[in-house]
This record gives C-alpha cells, sequence and structure tokens, in this order.
C-alpha cells in the first residue's frame, strides 16, 4: 500500500475512533432526545450533530485542502482530489432505542473511486476497514466475502426506508423474496449490514435510496473483501438500488429483482 493510502486509512480510523468516543459518551449518560427528519421514522439526534463536528474537526486539522460531504449538513470545497463522505452516526433510531446495531462510517473517495472505507461499531466496538484493490480486515483480522452461490442456501440482508408508501412496496418485494433464500436479515444499519456481507456472515445484502454516506465507506470494505456493488436504476423504487455479494450471487439477485419486476434488463446495465 502506498504512502498516501496508508496515511488516509490512519486518519480514516483516528477520526471514527474519535467519534466512538462521542457515542459512547452519550450511551452512558443514557439521556438521548430525538427530532424528526423526512417523517416519524426518520430520526436525527444531537449525537448525529456533534458525532459530525467531530468527524470534520479531525479530518481538518490533518487536510485542510479535502473535499468533505456529511449526512447532518456538512459541505466542504477541497482542491486536492480526495473527498470524504461521512455519517456520524448510522442507525440512530438503532441508538434511540438502545437496540445493539449502529456505527459510524468514514469514506474515502479518489479522483471520483472510493478507495478506502473504515465503520466502526460503536456498540461492540469492532472496526471494519478497507483499502480497495488491497484488502479488507475486522479487527485487524483480514476478511472476505462468502463463496455461497446457490440463492436458496443463502442468508440476505436488507433494509427500509422511513417512508409509508415506498414501505408498502419494500414489504411486497420482500414477500418475493423470503421463499427464493434461506432467511432475511434486517438490522437498521445498512454500513454494518455491508460490512457483515465483506465478512461472510451474510451472503448478500440489498437495499434503496440509501445517501452516499450510507454507502461508500461500507462499499470500500466491501469491494476489498472482494464482493461486487452494484448500484443500480429502478422505475419502482427511489435510486440507487443497491446489491451487495459475491459475483455469482449478486447476478442471482439481480436476476430475481428483474424476474420480480423491480428492475428492468435496461437498469442492470447500468451497474457503477
Amino acid at each position: 500500500m502506498n504512502r498516501e493510502l496508508l496515511d488516509l486509512l490512519d486518519l480514516a480510523k483516528r477520526a471514527a475512533s474519535s467519534v466512538a468516543a462521542v457515542h459512547r459518551s452519550a450511551m452512558d449518560a443514557g439521556r438521548l432526545t430525538a427530532d424528526t427528519k423526512q417523517s416519524e421514522s426518520d430520526l436525527v439526534t444531537e449525537v448525529d450533530r456533534q458525532a459530525e463536528l467531530e468527524l470534520v474537526r479531525v479530518i481538518r486539522a490533518a487536510r485542510a485542502d479535502d473535499e468533505i460531504v456529511g449526512e447532518e449538513g456538512s459541505n466542504v470545497s477541497g482542491s486536492s482530489g480526495v473527498r470524504w463522505v461521512l455519517d456520524p452516526l448510522d442507525g440512530t433510531t438503532n441508538f434511540v432505542h438502545g437496540y445493539p446495531f449502529h456505527s459510524v462510517a468514514v469514506g474515502v473517495e479518489i479522483l471520483g473511486r472510493r478507495m478506502i472505507g473504515v465503520v466502526h461499531d460503536t456498540f461492540s466496538d469492532h472496526v471494519y476497514a478497507g483499502v480497495v484493490g488491497v484488502g479488507a480486515t475486522r479487527n485487524a483480522q483480514p476478511i472476505t466475502v462468502a463463496s455461497e452461490t446457490n440463492l436458496k442456501h443463502s442468508l440476505i440482508g436488507t433494509g427500509f426506508l422511513p417512508i409509508e408508501e415506498v414501505r408498502r412496496r419494500q414489504a411486497e418485494l420482500l414477500k418475493q423474496v423470503l421463499p427464493r433464500v434461506r432467511d432475511v436479515r434486517r438490522s437498521g444499519c445498512p454500513s454494518l449490514d455491508i460490512c457483515n456481507v465483506a465478512s461472510g456472515a451474510l451472503d448478500g445484502f440489498y437495499e434503496c435510496g440509501l445517501g452516499p454516506w450510507d454507502i461508500t465507506a461500507a462499499a470500500a470494505i466491501a469491494e476489498a473483501a472482494g464482493c461486487k456493488v452494484s448500484l443500480l436504476d429502478s422505475k419502482v423504487f427511489p435510486v440507487p438500488f443497491l446489491v451487495v455479494a459475491n459475483a455469482v450471487l449478486s447476478a442471482e439477485l439481480i436476476k430475481l429483482f428483474t424476474d420480480a419486476g423491480v428492475l428492468e434488463i435496461s437498469d442492470t446495465k447500468k451497474v457503477r
């Protein structure tokens, strides 16, 4: 790994670790109040905002010329060709309810290409990291995508947008997915779901309408672990329609969604 990638990875880990401390402090205090965004199911807390400010502070102190974009509104221009994509608290609803799936996600793009990801599980204190073309780790131990290619034997993760009408359509799709797979899991934290595909705990994951802060860090880890990451168009669901799995299982999942009318043949040609 070249020096620049190593330095960026180290900084991403430091930034995520700093925000993990913000999460833990709030959990220890036990006082969590939430506002809503798009709907009653779409929560944001002061911890989200404080955590994003902390991420920006750590990154700017080390690299003042980089671009930064965050879920809670950070938008810092840059000239270096490096762009940080930040989710200060993925799984906010879980966090508010004390449900043990939430994280901080720090992604790095270089010249428009996602290259580095760090996802820090702030309940279990597990750290996922990856550099595309180099490899991925969980707590510094190498991880790789599962080799399962039989959809019927696959454990698949998914998630639901906090928009009532979209959820209805997602439930209809789930009725078509469930008979075709071993089972389905839903944690409410997409960055950790994607990392669980990267580590082989899940065989695949799909979800629609996620933002770049939900995807970038974990997708870099997944790609580094050997996953195929597909961001597809859909005329049925908010885009992107994300599919993550090994290459063979990805093709099986995309065929399932195409047969279900969620994707059209033309959509599947727009894999990124």
